[in-house]
């Protein structure tokens, strides 16, 4: 499931995706800007209630609740500024 979406960084509207990551390991989604694969966001599902969170919600709802935290936490500004990829705990 690939979800994209518009955000503003310093004035500008910028293109983004958010897609579930395949593989073993916790439910995490990977956030990058729409015309490039580079990473720059990874938001997994940690704990008990991360995961089981990740496991009974709806996939599109998973993936929008780890938009909306990497917004409100600026993940994406800081990845873009520092060329760094950002992790956080959904």
């Amino acid at each position: 499931m690939i979800q994209t979406f518009e955000h503003v960084i310093g004035g500008e509207r910028m293109q983004f995706c958010a897609s579930i990551a395949e593989g073993g390991g916790p439910q995490r989604v990977i956030i990058s800007r729409a015309d490039s694969a580079e990473s720059l966001v990874i938001v997994q599902a940690d704990g008990i209630i991360g995961t089981i969170r990740a496991e009974v919600e709806a996939p599109d709802t998973f993936v929008a609740d780890a938009v909306r935290k990497a917004q409100q936490e600026a993940l994406i500004e800081r990845a873009l500024e520092t060329g760094e990829v950002q992790t956080t705990s959904l």
